[in-house]
């Protein structure tokens, strides 16, 4: 695939009598090798112009400033070429008819706009031009319908025959953003080519060539910084070029950003940091500032969006520079991220974002809804979702596995009891209960060892304690799980710390926190209690006046659905822990 403009050189377009044109229209391609980023279309057209093999139908599928009425125009220059030879397939650019089409004057061309002329009686117009009008000199005339997809469907059924079988000499290209919106039996009259999206490299080279050509003075951030906010369109990209060196007159990040009216990354450092630390406040009044520096705060959720991806992708991809294509320092952002916030928060920071992107365009009121995001990611005790839940039952695994209990207060008038070991026997090593006390060094010891992916998995789990020579750790979730049981690096380390604590070997296992919550055993019940009687039933009067007993499961009835058992989880596990703690009567 070639990259830039290919081996054409930049073509500048200037028609006597205009003023100005905009950068997009001025560079306009006018070779088929000058098409960046759509080889796998130019090249088949190509090869069907050398070959005599021109379909009577296309239909130009795409994003918006892709090329795809650029291309048709190419292709008409080049069927009405006059300095074309037989085996050429890029027009000559300097025939009377080259000149006609790229001035937009030509007579065999009709672009027609689709999006204003899309009744029936514009389509029944068209139709007599096809079959009244003669081409002139063995001419090909070309119909370039644009945004085909706002046709109606009585305009398209009265196109239909036309387009299924035109005269010799007519060819029809459709071009459309949503091709799912016209009709099966047009798309299947057509011959097909899906424009993509420019890769951000190749549009910073062309962005280059022609600053180049302009005079600008434009640095790489700068120009990356463009060809990111373009989001893959060559003509957007170009606009907005534009529209900083109108400003600044050269094209640097800190132009683009103020021309843009956007946030530099400074601002989302902030918010993964408030986020982290679940402190609202740096984080709202940072909303505040951008909203009276007048950033559009729209784009600031969707960076915010974008940033969290590319925090996702860090964790899980260590192929992360060739997947985005960003810069080495944005990447070390993402990787500062990941070593500090939870792979949950991330996911649900994704989760959030994108669904306050989709109110925003709705019209909702920007400031608000970016702020209602903010507070429901930083506390989580204000969001009432089942995510939210998690991270409130995380957090207090978390709290309990860093403070070891208290040793529980000695009985008042408990006599002596003689121990079950032998006095010259050694201590058992800790089991149970009893590792979480160790759990916190074990902690230190490896995350001094591993990496930011590593370590956003590790602080996720939560001891179990020791069955016989298997260390059980908690993992909160299935995709953690899957995530963590191919990691045998990380799993052979926590076994070599654990061992050493432990003083023998063992080896790791992770289970599901529901999983591991209905395997564990009741807890006994606390000594010197006696377990009471259960009082004798009263007297029944009659026995057919007594409903029989609905057969019911002991133990406290637990919903499997939804917020609430995630809530009762989080009950039982409060109570789990705190029986540890209170001391016998």
């Amino acid at each position: 695939m070639r990259a830039g403009f290919g081996s054409g050189p930049v073509v500048r377009l200037r028609f006597q009598g205009m003023g100005y044109q905009a950068l997009y229209r001025k560079y306009r391609p006018q070779r088929f090798d000058q098409v960046i980023g759509q080889e796998h279309v130019t090249e088949t057209l190509a090869k069907e112009i050398a070959e005599g093999r021109v379909a009577h139908a296309y239909l130009f599928s795409g994003p918006r400033g892709t090329g795809k009425t650029t291309t048709a125009r190419l292709l008409a220059m080049a069927l009405n070429c006059a300095g074309r030879g037989e085996a050429d397939t890029e027009p000559c650019g300097a025939c009377s008819s080259c000149s006609d089409v790229a001035a937009s004057i030509s007579m065999d061309v009709l672009e027609l706009d689709a999006a204003s002329h899309n009744k029936v009686d514009d389509i029944r117009d068209l139709r007599s031009g096809v079959s009244t009008v003669a081409s002139t000199g063995g001419a090909q005339r070309v119909f370039i319908l644009d945004e085909a997809h706002m046709l109606t469907k009585a305009a398209c059924n009265a196109l239909l025959k036309t387009l299924e079988e035109p005269p010799e000499h007519v060819h029809f290209v459709l071009a459309t953003t949503e091709p799912y919106r016209l009709l099966d039996t047009v798309r299947s009259r057509s011959q097909r080519f899906d424009f993509h999206l420019v890769p951000t490299d190749i549009l910073v080279k062309h962005l280059q060539a022609i600053s180049e050509a302009e005079g600008f003075e434009a640095t790489e951030d700068g120009l990356l910084a463009v060809a990111r906010r373009a989001t893959g369109s060559v003509r957007d990209a170009l606009s907005l070029l534009e529209q900083v060196a109108a400003r600044d007159g050269a094209i640097t990040e800190s132009g683009v950003q103020a021309a843009l009216g956007v946030a530099g990354p400074e601002s989302l450092m902030k918010l993964a940091d408030a986020i982290a630390r679940e402190d609202p406040a740096p984080a709202l009044e940072m909303v505040a500032r951008l909203s009276a520096q007048g950033v559009d705060l729209r784009r600031f959720v969707g960076d915010a969006l974008d940033f969290f991806r590319g925090v996702f992708l860090t964790i899980y991809s260590s192929n992360v520079e060739e997947i985005t294509h960003q810069p080495p320092d944005v990447i070390e952002r993402w990787r500062e991220v990941a070593g500090r916030v939870p792979v949950a928060l991330v996911m649900r920071s994704i989760d959030l974002f994108g669904e306050t992107l989709g109110r925003l365009r709705e019209g909702r009121e920007e400031r608000m809804m970016l702020e209602l995001a903010v507070l429901k990611l930083s506390r989580p005790e204000l969001d009432d979702r089942s995510e939210a839940l998690l991270r409130r039952i995380e957090k207090l695994e978390r709290g309990m596995v860093a403070q070891p209990s208290s040793p529980p207060l000695a009985p008042a008038a408990e006599p002596p009891t003689v121990s079950s070991v032998p006095a010259g026997d050694p201590e058992p090593p800790p089991t149970g209960n009893d590792f979480q006390s160790l759990w916190p060094r074990l902690v230190n010891q490896v995350i001094e060892q591993i990496g930011s992916r590593q370590q956003a998995q590790f602080r996720e789990l939560v001891p179990l304690g020791v069955e016989e020579s298997v260390l059980v750790l908690s993992v909160p979730n299935r995709f953690s799980l899957m995530s963590l049981q191919p990691d045998r690096e990380l799993s052979v380390l926590i076994a070599r710390h654990a061992g050493a604590l432990l003083g023998r070997e063992v080896t790791v296992e992770y289970r599901l926190a529901d999983e591991a919550s209905a395997e564990e055993p009741d807890q006994p019940e606390p000594p010197g209690e006696e377990k009471s009687e259960p009082a004798p039933a009263p007297p029944q009067e009659s026995e057919a006046e007594v409903e029989p007993p609905e057969a019911t499961d002991p133990g406290p009835a637990v919903q499997a659905d939804g917020a609430t058992a995630i809530k009762q989880a989080a009950f039982l596990l409060e109570n789990h822990f705190n029986t540890r703690e209170v001391p016998a009567d």
